[in-house]
């Protein structure tokens, strides 16, 4: 980076959060940001802005960093419409401090100077500056993120759309939706709570298929083979034609179909066992079975959705060559090879070239015009074959096969893959075989089909395991151990075994034992909501824990601030519906709030007849008047200034009073929220 003085734009300052922080109330990227006030106005900047983000247009920022943050949400939505890209701007000094809603830190940098760099070359009239590529940079680095992959990204916002709360934990390099209690942690489709002995079995397609076999499911007979000599006896006695496939590949990884001599099952054994980085654990040589490749998907048990896939094919015109045909498909903006694209790019590559060969073709043929040149063996969606929804069409004879065989695997989510030549057909008609079953399948190709409509499978995974993702939370910036210790012991008393978490000035506590801390405060909010048997989170939170790390927790439903700073007041911000605040705050006495009051009780001791309160409200007077001389010196020591306590929710205030001098802050605030304290506790039952 150039130094600061030469530029006209100039970011700086990088600062991530994991979480809510001061500046917003999701994790971001914080920077701040020069801009010469000297330099080009607004509309300098609109035409070629325009060109580029042409939905910039309706309502065309009034100032430059207004514009600088606009272009920069844009950019983080990477032209796949990311759920990223909120922001804040403030102003610190002679620049600017821009929070912005991110993914990947690193990332987010990137774009950052992305951005800046373009402002600069804009400035300038520098012509050599090229957005497209650089843009297109940006986007094979976000490909190459956690989140590029579609599956995780689309489960990730599958959770944000239904408010449940998404991290996520570097150290297990696993996402977790929910907090305490409620969450599930994973990555891809496979979660924690899913079975690792059944998981691990299923990635075994041999043994897969000896069990289908044994329960009577039609499934090719074959064997895994570990020698050349072995696969070569085993194809023969099988008949050809055969497939051959890694007995533990995924995705159609090393999978040879239609093969009908020995040449060919010693190349396809060989190409697996050379295989770079996979470790050689068999090769499975099954009988060759025929129809439409479809993944038919179960959640929770449940068929939730069938696809039909079909290899990766052109249309010739007459004029152009196979290559060429493949360059043209690949140039449509459905095949953008990114995580929100339907279909991936086609690549020509040895298997291609060998398939090709078979039907005696080679990329240099030019076939005729509605001429279909089938490119590959297998129907995979990430070697650009095509994806059609079947869901309406599956008999339900099928669906009750899936089904049953899904009900012995403890799994979320099971894609069991055939061969069929018409699904809408029962399976014990024929012509129908089980090729494999994946504990872990890729859910996008659903979201997103080339034909047909869409079936939202996050959405059923997120139904499947939440009907919300939270537990109550508690949050303050005073909070002392006495205090946190008559909350905890308040709520037990509302129900057995409760596992209480706290995060306290000294560290992480579970049920009032100290646990650990961690010199990071949003690691230590985020240990407290890792524990999965946790029922409620009590947090305190200083100005300072604020601005140095954020909360990391998403929302609150009890906040108690008192006497809270600027940092502080942010909890207020991130209460949920139907929280409550409770606040003590300083504020002005009014010098006829005493005199209207004792005219009052005057009035109301007036109207009682009735002797035996009367007696009641004469030995309290004597306590009367003891506050109303604490409430004068109040005044002589505090000029007019008074401690209020305000208990509210959803804006409306459900109790007020003035704090006397003697009263002990703890056991008020404890007496004004107890009652909503159960309330609270079962609110997300």
């Amino acid at each position: 980076m150039k130094k600061k003085e030469n530029l006209d734009f100039y970011a700086h300052k990088f600062y991530s959060y994991s979480g809510p922080n001061f500046y917003l109330d999701k994790r971001a990227m914080v920077f701040n940001l020069f801009i010469d006030e000297e330099g080009q106005d607004v509309e300098f900047y609109k035409n070629q802005v325009i060109e580029k983000l042409p939905h910039l247009e309706e309502n065309y920022p009034s100032s430059v960093v207004d514009l600088f943050a606009d272009i920069l949400s844009a950019v983080f939505k990477m032209d796949m419409n990311l759920f990223v890209g909120k922001y804040a701007i403030t102003k610190d000094g002679e620049e600017w401090t821009i929070a912005i809603e991110d993914l990947d830190k690193n990332l987010s940098k990137d774009c950052i100077l992305f951005v800046s760099d373009w402002f600069i070359a804009m400035n300038k009239s520098d012509e050599t500056f090229d957005f497209d590529k650089e843009f297109e940079n940006l986007q094979e680095v976000f490909n190459k993120t956690i989140y590029g992959g579609p599956t995780i990204y689309s489960l990730v916002e599958g959770g944000i759309k239904k408010n449940i709360p998404v991290h996520f934990l570097y150290e297990e390099n696993q996402f977790q939706w929910g907090y305490g209690k409620k969450q599930r942690r994973g990555r891809s489709t496979i979660f924690h709570t899913d079975g690792i002995k059944d998981t691990e079995f299923t990635s075994y397609k041999d043994m897969v298929g000896d069990f289908l076999e044994m329960c009577g499911f039609p499934t090719p007979k074959g064997k895994n083979c570990f020698e050349e000599e072995e696969i070569l006896e085993e194809a023969k006695i099988l008949g050809f034609p055969v497939v051959v496939k890694p007995v533990a590949g995924h995705k159609g990884q090393g999978v040879t179909t239609g093969i009908e001599s020995i040449e060919e099952v010693k190349k396809a054994f060989n190409n697996i066992k050379k295989a770079e980085g996979v470790a050689f654990e068999g090769a499975l040589v099954q009988q060759q079975i025929y129809g439409y490749d479809h993944r038919i998907l179960t959640v929770g048990g449940k068929h939730a959705a069938t696809l039909k896939r079909i290899p990766a094919y052109v249309i010739g015109d007459g004029a152009n060559t196979i290559e060429e045909l493949i360059a043209i498909e690949n140039s449509k903006e459905v095949r953008l090879d990114n995580a929100r694209s339907p279909l991936a790019k086609i690549h020509l590559d040895e298997d291609m070239t060998d398939f090709l060969k078979l039907q005696g073709l080679t990329k240099d043929a030019v076939p005729e015009k509605d001429e279909e040149i089938i490119l590959r063996r297998v129907a995979n969606i990430s070697a650009g074959g095509v994806s059609i929804n079947v869901t309406d069409e599956i008999h339900p004879e099928n669906i009750k096969m899936v089904e049953n065989i899904a009900r012995f695997f403890h799994v979320t989510t099971m894609g069991i893959d055939v061969l069929a030549k018409d699904i809408s057909k029962p399976w014990t008609d024929g012509d129908f075989g089980i090729i494999e079953i994946n504990a872990g399948p890729g859910v996008f190709m659903h979201l997103a089909p080339a034909e047909g409509g869409t079936v939202d499978i996050p959405e059923k995974i997120m139904n499947h395991f939440f009907k919300n993702g939270r537990i109550p939370i508690i949050a303050g910036n005073n909070i002392s151990d006495d205090l946190f210790n008559k909350i905890e012991n308040k709520l037990k008393e509302y129900k057995e075994d409760l596992e209480v978490g706290s995060l306290r000035k000294d560290g992480v506590y579970f049920n009032g034992s100290f646990f650990t801390k961690n010199k990071y405060h949003d690691t230590n909010s985020s240990i407290l909501l890792r524990n999965p048997k946790l029922d409620i989170a009590i947090f305190n939170h200083t100005s300072d824990n604020i601005y140095d790390d954020g909360i990391w927790h998403e929302g609150l439903d009890l906040a108690i601030l008192n006497k809270a700073n600027c940092g502080e007041e942010i909890l207020k911000r991130d209460i949920l519906k139907n929280g409550y605040l409770l606040e003590i705050t300083e504020r002005k006495l009014e010098d006829n709030e005493i005199i209207e009051k004792t005219e009052a009780e005057k009035i109301s001791i007036k109207n009682i007849k009735d002797k035996k309160v009367l007696k009641i409200i004469s030995s309290l007077q004597g306590e009367i008047e003891r506050l109303k001389k604490q409430v004068k010196e109040i005044r002589k020591q505090n000029g007019n200034f008074v401690n209020e306590l305000i208990l509210s929710k959803n804006g409306e205030i459900l109790s007020k009073k003035i704090v006397l001098e003697d009263e002990n802050i703890d056991d008020l605030i404890l007496e004004n929220i107890k009652i909503y304290l159960k309330e609270i506790l079962f609110k997300y039952e």
